[in-house]
């Protein structure tokens, strides 16, 4: 196993890692905020992105990480009956259905810029809550999201859309949420 394995694998390992306040927090306060559709249509849009990363053999464990992620926390919040339907997730449903038809189409590698891009557009949502209502404790997550999307960047062996696009992507996204976070409101 060369170092560009082992960055692609810790990667993929902290951002389960990560999970796991968020999944207290669903244990704490019952998902209040959190909803099951959301985070079950993240996790097809994140297993579209393995799946065409895979079919690239490109760099797929940060998509891994977060596809068992989404689904832990979706699961959890089916068991709290956090189950609601409205139009933030006719839309994400609506970028799942997309993105099966790019890959249909267009083929992997668009596929993958197709996910990468549509769950960080599911994630603006988020990004305008966190900019409104800073919270340096959800901001350290985020920044564990960097630490781990940078080391997947990293592991990346080339300067492609296969090995570097979703992880540069997703650092850049968790980069903006780490500065929502830290905010000073006026």
């Amino acid at each position: 196993m060369d170092a560009h394995q082992i960055l692609k694998i810790v990667g993929g390992a902290l951002t389960m890692l990560l999970f796991i306040p968020l999944i207290v927090g669903v244990l704490r306060d019952g998902g209040v905020g959190q909803s099951f559709a959301t985070w079950i249509l993240w996790a097809a849009l994140d297993a579209i992105l393995i799946v065409s990363l895979v079919e690239q053999h490109g760099n797929y464990p940060i998509a891994v990480g977060f596809a068992i992620g989404d689904t832990a926390l979706a699961g959890l919040l089916l068991y709290k009956g956090r189950v609601t339907w409205g139009r933030f997730e006719t839309a994400i449903l609506l970028m799942v259905i997309v993105c099966l038809g790019v890959w249909k189409f267009s083929g992997p590698r668009m596929a993958t810029i197709a996910a990468t891009t549509g769950g960080c557009i599911g994630g603006l949502p988020g990004l305008v809550t966190l900019w409104r209502n800073p919270n340096r404790k959800l901001g350290n997550i985020w920044a564990g999201y960097v630490l781990a999307n940078g080391l997947s960047f990293l592991g990346g062996t080339a300067m492609n859309i296969e090995e570097r696009f979703a992880p540069g992507i997703f650092t850049v996204f968790s980069v903006l949420m780490v500065l929502a976070s830290r905010r000073t409101r006026v």
